[in-house]
């Protein structure tokens, strides 16, 4: 009503037969102003237009304005976080480009901006706490930015999975409680679901040869298969607070750590996240694909370029790493590079 003029069919058909009673009310607060044609010297029957205060329908419009205003700059916001995670996420990049609600694309560019920046969370609540300043503002965030197509890998990076999964494989046994759980028999890596109210310990075998740490799925399962008394973890992507502390656990038990994952900012990201938990005196070796035989994949996008750079100062082999991938120029994340790589690496450590 306070948006612009309308005709008096327009307001019955909206309003019914509570029209003239709600019109009469708002012009009796100053609303809006009735008006009506003149039959001689009386008013006719019914009005015929009505008009909202200029001053309502003035703050109004700025209020549209505003909105188209907001919209506008995230949709932006969404078109250039869809061209920086094209390469690294091309769900979360359709996401951001088929997605029109304001509400839902809002979310959608917070996560993405997360993820361009490498934020992980604690949990959903963090997430939505963070963002909105209420905990309970968006408690379905994980369903939705999984309706919208964000990879699950993704969630994962964010800390947004309510149950994150650790892969093991090898000499590994766990314990919750009085309860110990030991797959080695079976070909890994398993896939176990890990909780916040299920408190889980790792044991590694005494003795056994260094830990491995594998972004590549496929990478981890030939491991398993070729060499079933190595201690493996498949960390699934960006691995979440949970799954960090069992490789930090495990770590403490083994004479050295092996880390192998994808040679791009990805990558690089989850070597620098499990490296920086692990105890300062923990023996590490950061596994650069890139050396072995492999084919140029997609070039580093500018985003990627830029967030690889700032790892370039670390003078360990994260920052080693990181200076690989830049001066290639291409990503490298192929099961075969992959499984190359570990056997390189295997037949170099001592003992194996």
């Amino acid at each position: 009503m306070i948006r612009s003029e309308h005709t008096w069919p327009h307001v019955a058909a909206r309003l019914g037969t509570q029209a003239e009673t709600i019109v009469l009310t708002l012009a009796r607060a100053g609303c809006v102003t009735i008006g009506y044609d003149l039959k001689g010297s009386s008013l006719a029957p019914t009005p015929k237009r009505v008009y909202p205060h200029p001053d309502l329908a003035a703050a109004e419009q700025d209020r549209r304005t505003a909105r188209r205003e907001r919209r506008t700059t995230l949709q932006s916001r969404a078109a250039d976080l869809a061209a920086d995670l094209r390469d690294e996420w091309p769900g979360v990049a359709q996401a951001l480009r088929a997605t029109d609600h304001p509400d839902r694309l809002g979310w959608a560019v917070n996560a993405a901006a997360d993820l361009a920046a490498g934020v992980v969370h604690d949990s959903v609540r963090a997430f939505v706490q963070n963002h909105a300043g209420n905990t309970k503002a968006r408690d379905d965030v994980q369903r939705l930015l999984t309706d919208l197509g964000f990879e699950p890998d993704a969630l994962a990076a964010l800390g947004l999975s309510r149950s994150p999964y650790i892969g093991i494989g090898g000499p590994i046994r766990l314990r919750t409680g009085n309860t110990r759980v030991d797959l080695s028999p079976l070909p890994g890596p398993h896939d176990i679901r890990l909780s916040q109210r299920h408190s889980i310990n790792i044991d590694v075998r005494a003795g056994a040869g260094p830990l491995l740490v594998i972004e590549n799925r496929q990478a981890a399962e030939t491991i398993c298969d070729m060499d079933p008394d190595l201690p493996v973890i498949w960390c699934h992507g960006q691995p979440p607070d949970l799954v960090v502390e069992l490789i930090t656990e495990a770590a403490a038990q083994t004479r050295s750590t092996l880390i192998c994952t994808d040679a791009d900012l990805g990558g690089v990201r989850i070597a620098a996240r499990i490296r920086d938990r692990l105890a300062a005196d923990t023996t590490v070796h950061v596994i650069d694909v890139g050396v072995a035989e492999h084919k140029p994949g997609r070039a580093l996008s500018a985003h990627s370029r830029a967030q690889l750079k700032t790892f370039t100062t670390r003078p360990d082999q994260i920052g080693a790493f990181a200076r690989s991938c830049l001066d290639r120029g291409y990503a490298i994340e192929q099961e075969a590079t992959a499984r190359i790589s570990l056997t390189a690496a295997l037949n170099r450590s001592p003992g194996h």
